[in-house]
């Protein structure tokens, strides 16, 4: 299990979300739902790259869609 608040991403992906910072986020709740939909991600313990990219800069829906998936597949519990 991963601690809780600990995240690990690969560079590719950390500089793509810094630009998504600077370039693409509207607002202060962008970063948040962002840092959310990263930490769910992460909570399964796996490092994150750019192949999750489209699923942080989404919604919610797409981070609980993703679980439900991993739950099915034994992945997390």
């Amino acid at each position: 299990m991963n601690p809780r608040d600990i995240i690990t991403v690969e560079v590719p992906l950390f500089i793509s979300l810094l630009e998504y910072d600077r370039e693409d986020a509207q607002s202060d709740m962008d970063l948040h739902d962002v840092a959310q939909n990263i930490i769910s991600l992460a909570s399964s313990g796996k490092t994150l790259s750019m192949n999750d990219y489209s699923i942080i800069i989404g919604s919610q829906e797409n981070i609980d869609e993703i679980k439900t998936w991993q739950v099915r597949a034994g992945i997390i519990k």
